[in-house]
């Protein structure tokens, strides 16, 4: 049986010094976003996965970002993140139908709550 990676659709909101972080109710802290369907685009994920998690949908399309490779140590899991970001003039009025916490931090409360680890990530992105 052939395997594939998943494929993950990201956005960084940033408003000012900060950026979202949502906390789901398992602990996991992430950006909004999630996993393709199949046969779904890119963008197209991105927007249903924005109004799954926040009842929100893009105003304008995200810039993008970066895209990240994960493989875990055991080798059974696979994920490409794909990261947009987007710059935020307001703070849109945001809910989560998924019951996640909605976080605004700066890159001092990440690094102290141990959210990124990736300092030069946390760097790219407040430079943004």
């Amino acid at each position: 049986m052939k395997k594939y990676p998943n494929v993950t659709v990201k956005v960084i909101f940033r408003y000012k010094n900060r950026i979202l972080i949502l906390k789901q109710k398992d602990g996991v802290f992430s950006f909004p976003g999630g996993r393709m369907k199949w046969e779904e685009s890119i963008l197209g994920a991105l927007n249903r996965e924005l109004k799954e998690e926040l009842n929100y949908s893009l105003k304008k399309e995200p810039k993008l970002f970066d895209v990240w490779n994960y493989i875990s140590k055991n080798k059974r899991r696979h994920s490409v993140f794909i990261n947009f970001i987007q710059k935020l003039t307001k703070k849109p009025k945001l809910s989560s139908p998924e019951k996640a916490k909605l976080l605004w931090l700066t890159k001092k409360e990440m690094v102290v709550k141990n959210i990124i680890n990736d300092e030069k990530f946390l760097d790219k992105i407040f430079r943004y």
